[in-house]
């Protein structure tokens, strides 16, 4: 496969991977538009102009403005200001998908309160009382749940964090090498005069 055809082939698994988390965004009750931004921001990171990804998208600017906001709105990416330019740029943002959890978990503890100040507030018929206590279990739960998830996946970007430190300490050892070189210099210096005087 010549130069040509591999760059050709890793910019179509690039297109398709954007295609399916659009797809997948859309099931998921998103934009499509919105699906393919995530994954350019996924691949690139950025910071990316809004005219680049009016140009990239094959989109309209008001379609690309909208849907930035709303991916700004729910913290996966956001707006950075560059020096000399007038047009906004933007970046996905760091732990997007933990900010998306915390504000589902929030979503979710926040319909549990709703129920709660209506029951006491407004006496219901059983059926409609059982209807919402129903509701509210499943949005405690699924705030539990994500909580744990949240937990679970902090504590393992830390384990790979602290994995890290180890490997670019190895990575730094050689660097103390230099400090002993002058050492191993006039070493090398007091053999040579040795050798003369002999």
């Amino acid at each position: 496969m010549t130069q040509q055809d591999k760059a050709k082939a890793a910019l179509e698994a690039r297109e398709l991977f954007i295609e399916r988390n659009a797809i997948q965004a859309e099931t998921s009750g998103l934009p499509r538009i919105a699906g393919r931004l995530i994954g350019i921001f996924l691949l690139d990171g950025g910071p990316i102009s809004f005219a680049e990804l009016a140009e990239r998208m094959q989109a309209s600017r008001a379609s690309v403005s909208t849907n930035t906001r709303l991916l700004e709105r729910m913290g996966i990416i956001e707006r950075v200001a560059m020096r000399g330019e007038r047009q906004d740029f933007f970046s996905l943002r760091a732990n997007p998908f933990l900010i998306v959890l915390e504000q589902s978990i929030a979503d979710c503890q926040r319909f549990t309160t709703y129920v709660d100040e209506l029951l006491a507030a407004s006496p219901l018929p059983a059926e409609a009382t059982a209807r919402l206590q129903q509701a509210q279990d499943f949005h405690a739960v699924t705030a539990q749940t994500l909580q744990e998830l949240l937990g679970k996946l902090a504590d393992r970007q830390t384990q790979t964090a602290t994995r890290a430190v180890p490997a670019k300490r190895k990575a730094g050892a050689p660097a103390s090498a230099p400090a002993s070189a002058p050492k191993a210099r006039k070493a090398r210096s007091t053999a040579a005069r040795r050798t003369t005087k002999d």
